[in-house]
């Protein structure tokens, strides 16, 4: 808007003089007619009066510019240092927004392949169902969850929770073992394993927030098992109790895990509801509330 309005300004004295300067030149033509017959003295007078009168046009209008440059200069030093108050503020929420992984509240912590879990840490363990435990402060939320899909029809267990480090790299060795014995390269083997199975000390099983919960009627863990009812009970209630499916389909890229239809990760219920209703990952979610990369 200002450089706008600058313009339009400087156009309209362009035509101003250019219409005085039109005005003049025929006034100078009948002046010089009737110059032509005065007495030489009184020429000169009226010459010198000419040269006043166009002297003064001429220092008004410089004047005039004067003042236009210096408004617009103030204008434009109030914008500029609007523009910096602006980019200071939105530079210091940035900063306050950005969080280091280790002070996130405990049930945001993130363990992915970027972010291993702190290596002298062992959660406080609760058992919910037979031989499997979660972190204790999950336990009531687990068995709600369990119970409110059991008074739904829904029938599922739990096939995997709070694996130990040794427990992992078991379960890590095992599925690798699998794909080598399927015709896979040690290499190839490897990296199909950790697309499925986190390296110890990179779960989240190993925290004790994550569950594996599949439908009776069908236990494999593969795409096929979302189609079951308990699947998609799960999908669609477990934000109420503070959970998110954890590995959503196409996210892969995100999340350094395939889709897993049968994982679910406590966050708690304000940022599980967040999270589900948005349809982000728990890296985008983190990156966007609180800066971590």
């Amino acid at each position: 808007m200002l450089w706008n309005e600058d313009y339009r300004m400087n156009q309209e004295t362009k035509e101003k003089w250019v219409l005085i300067g039109q005005a003049l030149k025929k006034r100078f033509r009948r002046f010089r007619k009737k110059i032509k017959r005065i007495h030489p003295y009184k020429k000169a007078a009226v010459i010198a009066s000419i040269i006043t009168l166009a002297g003064g046009l001429i220092i008004g209008n410089v004047m005039g510019k004067s003042l236009e440059s210096k408004k617009s200069e103030k204008q434009i030093q109030k914008v500029t240092k609007e523009l910096k108050a602006e980019a200071k503020k939105a530079a210091a929420s940035k900063e306050t927004k950005k969080t280091d992984v280790k002070d996130l509240p405990w049930n945001l912590t993130l363990v992915n392949e970027q972010h291993p879990m702190d290596a002298a840490y062992t959660p406080e363990v609760t058992a919910v169902s037979g031989e499997y435990s979660v972190d204790s402060r999950i336990a009531d939320a687990v068995n709600q969850m369990l119970e409110a899909a059991k008074a739904d029809g829904m029938n599922m267990h739990i096939l995997s929770a709070y694996r130990t480090i040794e427990k992992q790299t078991q379960v890590f060795n095992d599925t690798m073992s699998t794909n080598l014995d399927g015709g896979e390269d040690y290499w190839a083997a490897y990296s199909t394993t950790k697309q499925s199975v986190a390296l110890p000390g990179y779960s989240e099983h190993n925290l004790g927030l994550a569950l594996d919960i599949v439908a009776d009627s069908y236990e494999g863990l593969d795409d096929q098992q979302a189609q079951t009812p308990e699947a998609q009970w799960l999908e669609k209630n477990c934000a109420d109790y503070g959970f998110i499916l954890r590995y959503p389909p196409d996210k892969s890229a995100e999340t350094g895990i395939i889709y897993e239809p049968w994982h679910y990760r406590y966050v708690g219920q304000e940022d599980a509801k967040k999270i589900m209703e948005s349809g982000v990952t728990l890296e985008t979610y983190l990156k966007e509330n609180y800066g971590i990369e």
